[in-house]
């Protein structure tokens, strides 16, 4: 088998275009899993609503020609992201592979899973923990301070709402595990990390900001779970270090 260093920069660009064909079929493949199983999808996501007593089927309308395919569409393409996450983990993984040494290669193969856990453990805590409340404040809280009402919306807005915030988790729980790696690949060290603590935390505050709506409670559950992942980074990290110092 060819070494990285023996391999050229065009044979490099054929690694890449392979995997960015198997991370794409592997969502092609998750979209085709969904499709049989739109109605049991679009359920589930209706349940916040329906934690607030409200009726989906008359609250959330699609008028125009177009708006039940969009839907259809949006559902399918991130219910096969979520399910196609752990192969096209799998297929970068090996892409980067050969350029790691065998410590780097350990660390991403251990990395790898944890990194599809966090994203459903974000996506989990998104969704139950936090949609309600934010569609509770937006849609119903703010109208009942200004004194008007809601009396629908737009089938495709919820939707997009609902797929945001929860990938929004999703992804922001991959910043632990990134600097997770960046400890145990020793490029920073828990007494820096414990140093910036107060920075970190308005960070994780301003990020939850700007990934998440313009409510409390989505911002700093997001804000506080990402801290608490912060701090056992931290332990961790110095674990490692007492380890490699033996």
């Amino acid at each position: 088998m060819r070494s990285e260093g023996d391999m050229t920069i065009l044979e490099h660009l054929e690694d890449f275009r392979k995997m960015l064909l198997r991370c794409a079929l592997a969502l092609l493949l998750g979209m085709v899993v969904c499709i049989p199983f739109i109605r049991v999808i679009l359920s589930f996501l209706f349940q916040p609503l329906i934690a607030l007593d409200v009726d989906p089927h008359t609250f959330l309308i699609a008028p125009q020609v177009m708006g039940g395919f969009r839907v259809a569409v949006s559902v399918v393409f991130w219910s096969g992201l979520l399910l196609a996450s752990p192969f096209m983990v799998f297929f970068m993984a090996q892409f980067i592979f050969p350029g790691l040494h065998k410590k780097e290669k350990r660390l991403v193969r251990r990395s790898s899973g944890v990194a599809v856990l966090l994203f459903f453990a974000g996506s989990a805590l998104g969704y139950y923990g936090t949609i309600s409340h934010a569609l509770d404040a937006l849609i119903f809280g703010i109208h009942r301070w200004m004194g008007t009402s809601a009396e629908w919306i737009f089938l495709t807005d919820y939707i997009g709402f609902v797929t945001r915030l929860t990938l929004g988790f999703g992804l922001a729980f991959q910043l632990p595990l990134l600097l997770l790696i960046l400890g145990y690949a020793d490029l920073i060290d828990s007494m820096s990390l414990r140093t910036h603590r107060r920075q970190v935390f308005v960070g994780l505050l301003i990020m939850a900001m700007l990934l998440t709506p313009p409510e409390p409670v989505s911002q700093l559950a997001m804000a506080c779970s990402l801290y608490f992942l912060f701090e056992i980074c931290i332990v961790l990290i110095r674990r490692h270090e007492k380890k490699t110092a033996l």
